[in-house]
């Protein structure tokens, strides 16, 4: 099943509670300090955990271990010059001006009655929200007094948004939480998930640039701040002794989960373990899952998780890659070239479309998130395809969810210079069995094969995006706002998620399904025309004998024809989405904006409003029905 690693994950979670002694809460606080007493690591087996080793230095842990390596690739605040410099960057006066909006004497609130909505009615946003603002707000305070040096204007509203932060008594957020099947909330399992890792992270950066002046307020607040991350992070991951459970991420192959907490942790451990040998065990952990994760990563660089999650997946590997530069120069250089690595960092500038929209497929939308990091590891791999994505006039995000103090750290500090980039269209794209892209400066269409589940999937086996002069004219809804049925066993109740929300056909009412086993792969690749085989794409019951869709492409004219044969006689329904205004002018002939549809063998329907409101303001759903079994669907500009 789709998820599996997520939900069995979750099902330790509830199954700890089954253990009888172990789960006495004096017992776990015992066996957990007794375990850092002991440096007791909880490291798993990792099939791919060595896929670096050929590559690295062979004593850079040893080296690591002994204290040679330095933190200080960030200033601090008495550097002064080095704050004074930053405050030149573009970034400075935006962040400042947002440290000044600040309000005094006020942190948002965070209220258990909202934590516990997740598994009340599924509301995840309302804890959310404030959650990631407080972290927002805390990374704009500390930069802007950094970059001042005013401390009277904001250390008071910035010591009030870090001790509220320690004073929280969760940092994970309640979708990933650890609840039993009562609903109630299992408190002494400190769990290290995405955002409480990042929040980890945050802290470490902060206390690295700031622990410092923070004594002068309130004495050894410094050492609170390395405690309190250290236990609700790393010591958390390495030690606890239900870490088995709670970390489930450690053991997964592909999911971006390994990889953005494995980065977040490797920060804490940089900045606050004081034990180098400690610092040395830990990283190796972390890098054999970022190995672990490109090792069973194809050798095109695919991210099943979609562009919109490559941020927090393959750029995430980059992102630790980049921290051991800077922490040993040069002791990456020859995993940066590593063929595949390469790939995984480059997909990203393969998978754009139209006016700077990507191709999103699975819970993705169709807008990139512009990250600081594509630039950098741009510089590193002398990668043409990675600098030509930005340019001198690109307004990179300041942060997301709770990163916001290592990205604007990155911008301030580590943005290469940027040129004005004059790139052409390119043509083609292809990532084997899985997506296939033609661009020109008319029409450019997508296809999606691959299977049907693949992480953050849906069930879209042969759905097919059009782009008309860099518009979009067919789209995939994406998803909307994560909800706890976006994760559940109740996901493809969601209509985004199913086949008919998608514009592969429905055979009567008999769609395409979650499974591994339901296949599509292309027969025919190239800049003409995309064939796939979607024979394997839907269940028996279906009664699909056999299933070709072809695309044939060129600037200024797209043909879509499907042949199939069914065990039964069921009409093929097809239901493409549009954000255009739809106008019918004949039983035949529909507008979708400035494009024409022309139908052979296949009848509208009917149109209907589709509500979804995350990606799209507005949806139309174009509602096809077929007369035989081929038709021909032609797209020209009206």
């Amino acid at each position: 099943m789709k998820y599996s690693i997520l939900l069995a994950g979750i099902a330790g979670c509830f199954a700890s509670i089954l253990h009888g002694s172990v789960n006495d809460a004096q017992t776990i606080q015992e066996q957990w300090q007794e375990n850092i007493r002991k440096n007791a690591v909880y490291s798993p087996k990792l099939d791919g955990a060595a896929y670096f080793d050929a590559s690295l230095p062979t004593d850079l842990f040893e080296k690591i271990a002994k204290g040679e390596f330095t933190r200080n690739f960030y200033p601090v605040f008495s550097d002064r010059k080095a704050w004074e410099k930053a405050r030149q960057s573009k970034y400075a006066d935006q962040i400042i001006k947002l440290a000044d909006a600040v309000p005094e004497h006020q942190v948002p609130q965070l209220l258990f009655s909202n934590y516990r909505r997740f598994v009340t009615d599924g509301n995840r946003v309302d804890y959310q929200t404030p959650y990631y603002q407080r972290r927002k707000q805390m990374a704009y305070l500390s930069l802007a007094l950094c970059l001042t040096g005013d401390k009277e204007k904001y250390m008071p509203r910035l010591l009030d948004h870090v001790l509220a932060i320690l004073e929280e008594s969760y940092w994970c957020v309640p979708a990933h939480a650890q609840w039993d099947f009562k609903k109630k909330f299992l408190f002494d399992r400190p769990r290290a998930d995405l955002f409480a890792s990042e929040t980890g992270a945050q802290m470490a950066i902060l206390h690295h640039i700031l622990g410092a002046e923070f004594d002068k307020y309130i004495e050894n607040l410094s050492e609170r701040i390395r405690t309190v991350t250290l236990e609700r992070t790393l010591y958390s991951i390495m030690y606890h002794p239900l870490t088995k459970e709670m970390t489930w991420w450690r053991l997964s192959q592909k999911s971006n989960w390994s990889v953005w907490c494995s980065y977040n942790n490797s920060i804490v451990a940089v900045f606050l373990e004081k034990d180098p040998a400690r610092t040395a065990a830990f990283l190796r952990e972390f890098l054999n899952i970022n190995a672990n994760f490109t090792y069973h990563y194809t050798d095109d660089g695919y991210c099943e998780e979609g562009p919109v999650y490559f941020t927090k997946a393959g750029l995430k590997v980059f992102s630790s890659l980049y921290l051991f530069h800077k922490i040993r120069p040069g002791s990456m250089d020859k995993v940066f070239s590593m063929p595949r690595v390469r790939a995984i960092f480059e997909y990203i500038s393969h998978v754009g479309i139209g006016d700077n929209h990507v191709v999103n497929y699975g819970d993705n939308g169709p807008y990139p998130t512009i990250e600081v990091n594509v630039p950098i590891c741009g510089e590193i791999l002398k990668s043409a395809p990675l600098k030509g994505l930005n340019n001198k006039d690109s307004e990179f995000t300041l942060g997301e969810s709770a990163n916001h103090l290592s990205n604007c750290m990155k911008l301030l500090f580590e943005l290469p210079e940027l040129q004005n980039n004059n790139c052409e269209i390119q043509p083609f794209s292809l990532f084997k069995d899985r997506l296939a892209i033609l661009r020109s400066k008319g029409f450019s269409v997508a296809v999606k094969a691959g299977h049907n589940q693949e992480l953050h999937g849906h069930n879209d086996l042969g759905h097919v995006t059009l782009y008309f002069k860099n518009q979009p004219i067919i789209i995939d809804a994406g998803s909307g706002v994560y909800t706890r049925t976006n994760f559940s066993n109740k996901r493809y109740t969601l209509w985004y998620t199913r086949g008919s929300g998608h514009n592969a056909p429905v055979f009567g009412s008999r769609e395409q399904v979650v499974g591994r086993q339901y296949t599509a792969k292309f027969l025919r690749v190239d800049r003409k025309n995309i064939t796939v085989d979607l024979g394997n794409a839907y269940p028996e019951k279906a009664g699909v004998k056999s299933f070709k869709r072809s695309v044939d492409f060129s600037e200024n004219k797209v043909s879509l024809s499907d042949q199939f044969a069914t065990s039964a006689s069921l009409p093929a329904t097809v239901t493409f989405l549009t954000p255009c205004s739809v106008q019918v002018l004949s039983d035949n002939t529909i507008l979708l904006g400035d494009v024409k549809i022309v139908l052979h063998g296949i009848k509208l329907q009917k149109l209907s409003p589709r509500d979804l409101g995350r990606y799209w303001e507005k949806l139309t759903a174009v509602e096809l029905k077929s007369t035989g079994n081929d038709y021909k669907i032609t797209f020209e500009e009206k």
